[in-house]
């Protein structure tokens, strides 16, 4: 299945891209999908412990199940002031 990422902040610059569609198999969880982008992009895992994940408008936990054509933003933890 299909996957839409976007990268929020700092991560877009690690990412180096903004957004980008990947393949993963049906029932991968959200911690499928963070070990695929370390895999490809290892200065992402240095975040692990402080990514924030969410499906559409709603953050999702790592045991969160992809669903086809979801839209997942990964963002560093959320600041204000």
């Amino acid at each position: 299945m299909k996957v839409h990422v976007q990268f929020f902040s700092r991560l877009r610059e690690l990412a180096g891209v903004s957004e980008m569609e990947l393949e993963l198999p049906n029932g991968a969880t959200a911690a499928d999908l963070l070990e695929l982008l370390y895999a490809r992009t290892p200065a992402l895992r240095d975040w692990d412990k402080s990514i924030l994940l969410a499906a559409g408008v709603e953050f999702v936990g790592r045991d969160y199940v992809l669903q086809p054509a979801d839209q997942i933003s990964i963002m560093p933890p959320v600041q204000g002031g």
